[in-house]
């Protein structure tokens, strides 16, 4: 039977040592860059030995892609709440979930920088890059299709409205980050729901 340490079983352990390389990866990727961040950086930031790294990852691309995973799967779940959660009319369920979205990326700096920077800009995560916006404009799309109900788009251009509300949020989130806009959050919400109601509904 697996020892037990401070309560804690084997697998538990495991668990906590996976979140806290997944935490320090985050952090250097938000400020350092993915092409900079090494595993020993990793390994120093989490506290942790190589050893436990490779309890859980393969390698530092294996690390990385875990990271822009869970920060993506973050994303869809934060929408999800929103728009399950919020009463009101179907715009003000959309712009509450732009808000919590938008919020998030903000309010972690380092979550934002993964997702509008890194998941562009390193080599290691182009291609996974491209299985994380397929799932986003799917999340967009199946959005629109159960919001609007006969209203909504077709799919084809439900799934270019998603493309283009990923890369219009991203630019407006850059803008924020860079300093080169001064942009309140209500200002990107408001544009991204304009975006999103005129591309996915057919009035």
């Amino acid at each position: 039977m697996p020892r037990s340490y401070g309560g804690q079983g084997a697998e538990s352990r495991i668990a906590a040592r996976r979140s806290a390389l997944l935490a320090a990866g985050r952090e250097l990727m938000g400020t350092v860059g993915t092409d900079r961040t090494t595993m020993t950086g990793v390994c120093a930031a989490a506290g942790l030995t190589e050893r436990y790294f490779y309890e859980s990852f393969s390698g530092k691309r294996d690390l990385v892609v875990a990271v822009v995973d869970a920060l993506a799967d973050e994303v869809r779940d934060t929408a999800r709440r929103a728009l399950e959660t919020t009463e009101g009319s179907e715009i003000d369920r959309v712009r509450a979930a732009l808000t919590a979205v938008v919020t998030l990326l903000l309010d972690d700096p380092h979550k934002g920088r993964i997702a509008v920077v890194e998941s562009t800009a390193s080599v290691e995560l182009r291609t996974q890059r491209h299985h994380t916006l397929a799932g986003v404009v799917d999340f967009v799309s199946a959005a629109a299709a159960t919001m609007w109900g006969p209203r909504a788009a077709p799919e084809p251009q439900r799934q270019l409205a998603g493309l283009m509300l990923v890369g219009a949020c991203s630019e407006l989130l850059l803008a924020r980050l860079d300093g080169t806009r001064d942009l309140a959050i209500v200002d990107i919400v408001d544009a991204a729901t304009a975006l999103f109601v005129s591309t996915t509904r057919r009035d």
